[in-house]
């Protein structure tokens, strides 16, 4: 299913979730989200928010909420800046829910939504890290991954 929604502030979101229900459950659903986030001016660069290593530490995986959280498993598997993005490849593990697996893109793009100025866009898709590992999930995600960028303007 897809929807879109557009937030107060002129932030857009849209979703895709894998709605088959007749495989799994609900909190087995592959969801993919990309948000689009107006931005100053001051902000040209994907490195205007710091290094790949520092936005992972500040808003993918903050150290201060890991050490606060009881038996958690998250773990960052790669931060890495290329095609002049971050790109984030992690595991999520909160109580009473599965282990997920989130692969996560953050790109800052000059007239995203069709105005002017800086658009930071964020792709993201997630699945439970069970159906990641075992149901080939991965090369999927690696597809959807790669091909970030490669549409023609």
């Amino acid at each position: 299913a897809f929807s879109e929604q557009m937030l107060g502030d002129r932030r857009k979101i849209v979703f895709f979730v894998d709605t088959d229900s007749s495989k799994v459950g609900d909190e087995d659903k592959t969801l993919l989200f990309i948000a689009y986030t107006p931005l100053r001016d001051d902000f040209t660069t994907i490195s205007s928010f710091g290094s790949v290593d520092q936005v992972a530490q500040s808003t993918i995986l903050p150290k201060n909420q890991l050490a606060l959280a009881e038996e958690n498993e998250s773990k960052m598997i790669s931060a890495e800046s290329k095609k002049n993005a971050y790109y984030f490849d992690y595991t999520i593990k909160v109580p009473a829910q599965p282990k997920r697996h989130f692969r996560t893109i953050f790109d800052l793009k000059q007239g995203a939504t069709g105005g002017a100025g800086a658009v930071l866009v964020t792709l993201t898709a997630q699945i439970t890290s069970k159906r990641y590992d075992d149901e080939g999930v991965k090369s999927l995600f690696d597809e959807i991954i790669d091909s970030y960028g490669k549409i023609p303007k």
